[in-house]
């Protein structure tokens, strides 16, 4: 529990408001030919500044204390044993979240003119495609159907864009229809159409396969996006007045987005403190969202994602203690 908490604390207090979520949804086609070459002193740049030292180590004191206040708070733990105890409750929702996670992001991306992501323009002959998959996944209609023809659409678009790596969440729900019994609630439960390619004895490995999906996305963006394009990510800092929300350099802004982003994704990809992981990631997209103040569609999915690796926990494959898995 102590590790917990410290770990919690301290990646919600080195958060500066936000991991700039997908850096090429704001920034323009011009800036991203310009700005997407690699420079690694100037994305450690910050770390040579006495000021920015100071910062971290400030930092972590007001971690530490908050660490040692909340470690010996009887209120703080029964409350954080409640949160797990409902959220392991919550299991029979997760095919309702997948479903309808994906449903919106296909409904929205077919009426927007986009392909899976918004980075990739919709063909015009998979408009309908896309637009019809989508309905049937809110509803529950022919879900089994329906996922294999998400499948396609993802490699497809996979296929034309390698950022669709940092997609992977949406490629993780797809695989999930297959290894849940996902026709409930939905049309499929109703009418009795039959589960025919549900693969029951991949249960066991939903959870690792929705956190190893979106850790990977994760990681993908920090290394991409932050890390090996630093210009790119402190433009995007420059332009939405984030240097104004807190006076550092707009390198600063982006040293620290691609670090929280690349070590909360890497938690979830191992399985170390897997529930812990997913709120703080929720933190940041949730801050990411308001602050940018992007279409919700783009972004659904890493909600419906890291709902369902709150509830599940850390399945096999993972550095954390399994926990019992249920029934759906």
């Amino acid at each position: 529990m102590k590790r917990n908490i410290l770990i919690l604390l301290g990646t919600l207090a080195l958060l500066p408001v936000t991991a700039f979520a997908h850096v090429r949804y704001i920034a323009t086609d011009n800036e991203q030919a310009l700005l997407s070459y690699h420079d690694y002193a100037a994305f450690f740049s910050p770390l040579s500044e006495p000021k920015y030292l100071a910062m971290i180590i400030a930092t972590l004191v007001v971690v530490v204390v908050a660490y040692l206040i909340l470690d010996h708070n009887r209120f703080f733990h029964h409350w954080a044993e409640h949160m797990a105890h409902v959220g392991e409750s919550y299991r029979p929702f997760i095919p309702w979240i997948t479903r309808l996670s994906l449903g919106i992001i296909l409904i929205g991306g077919a009426t927007d003119g986009f392909l899976i992501s918004p980075v990739l323009d919709m063909p015009p002959s998979l408009y309908l495609v896309q637009l019809v998959i989508g309905f049937f996944l809110m509803a529950g209609f022919l879900v089994e159907f329906s996922a294999v023809v998400a499948f396609c659409l993802f490699i497809f678009a996979l296929a034309h864009d390698p950022y669709l790596i940092g997609s992977f969440d949406i490629l993780a729900l797809i695989i999930s229809l297959f290894i849940l019994d996902s026709r409930r609630p939905g049309v499929d439960d109703i009418i009795g159409i039959p589960d025919i390619l549900h693969i029951k004895r991949w249960r066991r490995y939903l959870p690792a396969v929705l956190r190893i999906g979106i850790g990977v996305g994760m990681t993908y963006l920090a290394i991409v996006e932050k890390i090996l394009t630093p210009h790119l990510a402190a433009l995007v800092a420059e332009h939405t007045a984030l240097v104004d929300v807190i006076p550092v350099s707009a390198m600063m802004w982006a040293f620290s987005a691609g670090i929280i982003e690349l070590v909360v994704g890497i938690m979830l990809i191992v399985g170390w403190k897997t529930r812990l992981a997913s709120v703080a990631a929720l933190v940041i997209l949730s801050m990411s969202f308001f602050y940018f103040g992007e279409d919700v569609t783009s972004h659904v999915t890493l909600f419906g994602t890291l709902s369902a690796v709150f509830i599940l926990g850390v399945g096999p494959w993972g550095i954390d203690k399994p926990h019992p898995m249920h029934k759906y």
